[in-house]
């Protein structure tokens, strides 16, 4: 009978435990912090979706409301009388909210985006904005935010939200705030996003770079397949100058000047690089000719594979997926690379992981 009783209760005690972790269409509230967000993440939402947003407000195009419960609008002009009045502003918040509804069932987590929320300190205490309607904001949330060197090459601002690649806190869930047990905050996060559950509706970022990397002329290698691409570029502006003022050479050079001949300095090569597996994918994206160290439109890369150009036998294309010629990266997604920096950039992207790119880098300098 002691037996049975026991293992009653243990049973009760594993229900219990387990109905903890059922429910549909909870309300909750996270917060995001803008000095918690690590550069592994590849973006900072707290950092550039603010502005986003408050440029859309001043614009007319979103409604910033009082709260979830949309009340009271808030017009642009009473938003700049809260921001003059309390020496605070919208743009730059350190503070950024999710409103969403939670649903959980043993094997499978998901959630909803509702809206977004704002708050600023300032010498007075804390300042509440209000709050934005997500649908309304999905044709801004559409652009793509700003990355880092560890983030794929274009996401836009609401694949990130949905990505949860960033640090947040939750703060309120259902009619709980946690404030007499702030540690059962972090078990409800933990058994919804950190557990062996599917996150339905998780968007994962492609793993992808925008690399944009220089070739020179070799001077120490007669047949460098990066001098060739150049020698072939300067061949065909020259010998068709029209080509040459319609792509920017028109602002740096007379075109009645007949015996103009101009000399390709540089070109700076942007191509989207792909990891698939331990292999990198390169796929020209765009190209820009710097003549007489004069800097020409960026092109396209279609534009430039229309001129036709054959290296060795080789087109352009070719010649730029193979890699068997010295260059120097310039620039990883928005993050400018050090010249003196750019072979242990390139050696991370080519043997580490690449949401640690930066910090690959960081500990090769120790």
């Amino acid at each position: 009978m002691l037996k049975y009783c026991l293992y009653s209760l243990f049973l009760l005690f594993s229900f219990n435990a387990e109905a903890k972790k059922l429910y549909t269409e909870v309300p909750v509230l996270i917060h995001l912090a803008r000095a918690e967000q690590e550069d592994t993440s590849g973006f900072n939402l707290v950092e550039h979706l603010p502005s986003l947003i408050y440029k859309g407000i001043i614009d007319g195009k979103i409604t910033l409301w009082d709260s979830p419960k949309k009340q009271i609008a808030i017009s642009p002009e009473a938003l700049k009388n809260i921001e003059s009045s309390n020496s605070v502003s919208f743009a730059k918040t350190g503070n950024l909210f999710f409103n969403e509804l939670w649903t959980s069932s043993p094997r499978k987590t998901e959630f909803v985006v509702l809206g977004l929320s704002f708050l600023s300190e300032s010498p007075k205490g804390k300042i509440s904005f209000g709050f934005v309607e997500i649908l309304q904001a999905l044709p801004l949330l559409s652009q793509t935010i700003p990355t880092n060197v560890n983030g794929p090459a274009q996401i836009s601002y609401i694949d990130a939200i949905y990505s949860r690649r960033y640090h947040f806190n939750l703060l309120q869930f259902g009619s709980r705030d946690f404030s007499s047990n702030p540690s059962s905050s972090f078990t409800i996060k933990k058994d919804a996003f950190y557990s062996k559950k599917k996150v339905s509706g998780l968007y994962k970022p492609k793993n992808t770079k925008m690399v944009t990397f220089v070739i020179e002329k070799n001077l120490s290698e007669s047949d460098d397949p990066g001098s060739n691409c150049l020698h072939s570029i300067e061949k065909f502006l020259n010998d068709n100058k029209e080509i040459l003022f319609n792509i920017g050479g028109d602002k740096h050079f007379d075109f009645q000047n007949r015996l103009l001949d101009i000399t390709i300095t540089r070109i700076e090569v942007t191509e989207i690089w792909e990891k698939q597996g331990n292999q990198i994918v390169y796929t020209p994206y765009s190209v820009k000719i710097f003549a007489n160290n004069k800097p020409m439109n960026v092109l396209t890369f279609e534009e430039v594979a229309k001129w036709q150009l054959l290296i060795n036998f080789k087109t352009l294309e070719d010649v730029l997926l193979e890699k068997a010629f010295n260059f120097s990266l310039y620039k990883i997604n928005r993050d400018l690379i050090p010249y003196n920096e750019s072979a242990v950039y390139l050696k991370a992207l080519r043997e580490y992981k690449w949401t640690q790119v930066s910090n690959y880098v960081k500990y090769s300098k120790n």
